[in-house]
C-alpha cells in the first residue's frame, strides 16, 4: 500500500469515526446537553449558584459558633457577609404555632446580640451548629434554601449540653456582591438539656 492510500484511508476512517461518535452521542441524548453556542450549559450556572448559596448556611453556622465561643464582633462581621443589609431573621420555638407570628424577629446585627445574650445567660462555653439535607431551588436572581439544623450548646464539656434540632428556611437573592440571605426563618423542633449520669 502506498503513502497516498494510507493517508486517504486514515482520512476516511477519521471522518467515519467522527460521524459514528456523533451518531452515538445523538442517540444517547448526550449531544443535546452540549451547548451549540460554546457557552456553558445552564446546568453549570445552576450548580455554581447552588454551591454559592449553600455556602451561606455554613457561613451562618460559623458566625453563630464564633459568638458561642465569645467572639461577638467576629460573628457579627460574618453575619454581614451572609445576609443582605436589610436581611431579616425569624425564630419559631418548640410549641409555637407554625402558622402564627414568630417568637422573635431581628436584623442580622441585632441577631448577633440576641445569640450572645442567649449563650451568656445560659452559661454556654461553646456551641456547634451542624447543617445537613440542604435543598436549594434557584429561580433566576432569587432562590429558596432549606437546611436541617443540629446544634450542641456546651454548658459543661464533661457533663451537660443543650441540644437543638430544627430547620432553616431561607429566601436568597443575587446581589452585586454575590448571593445573600434576605430572610432566614428558624423553626426549632426540639430544645432539651442532656446531662451525663
Amino acid at each position: 500500500m502506498n503513502d497516498n492510500s494510507r493517508s486517504g484511508s486514515r482520512a476516511y476512517w477519521g471522518r467515519t469515526g467522527a460521524a459514528l461518535i456523533a451518531g452515538a452521542l445523538a442517540a444517547s441524548g448526550i449531544a443535546a446537553a452540549l451547548p451549540a453556542s460554546g457557552s456553558p450549559p445552564d446546568d453549570l450556572a445552576r450548580l455554581k449558584a447552588e454551591a454559592e448559596i449553600e455556602e451561606l448556611t455554613y457561613c451562618y453556622a460559623e458566625a453563630t459558633d464564633a459568638i458561642g465561643r465569645g467572639e461577638l464582633e467576629y460573628g457579627r462581621s460574618l453575619y454581614k457577609k451572609c445576609f443582605t443589609s436589610d436581611g431579616v431573621l425569624e425564630a419559631y420555638y418548640p410549641g409555637d404555632d407554625p402558622n402564627g407570628p414568630p417568637s422573635l424577629t431581628s436584623d442580622p446585627s441585632a441577631w448577633a446580640d440576641v445569640a450572645n445574650n442567649e449563650f451568656t445567660t445560659k452559661g454556654y462555653v461553646s456551641t456547634q451548629h451542624l447543617n445537613a439535607n440542604v435543598r436549594i431551588d434557584v429561580k433566576g436572581n432569587w432562590a429558596t434554601m432549606s437546611t436541617y439544623l443540629s446544634a450542641t450548646h456546651v454548658i459543661d464539656p464533661t457533663g451537660a449540653i443543650d441540644l437543638a434540632h430544627g430547620t432553616y428556611e431561607d429566601i436568597v437573592v443575587r446581589t452585586p456582591k454575590g448571593w445573600k440571605i434576605k430572610k432566614r426563618t428558624l423553626r426549632l423542633l426540639t430544645y432539651m438539656r442532656v446531662e451525663s449520669p
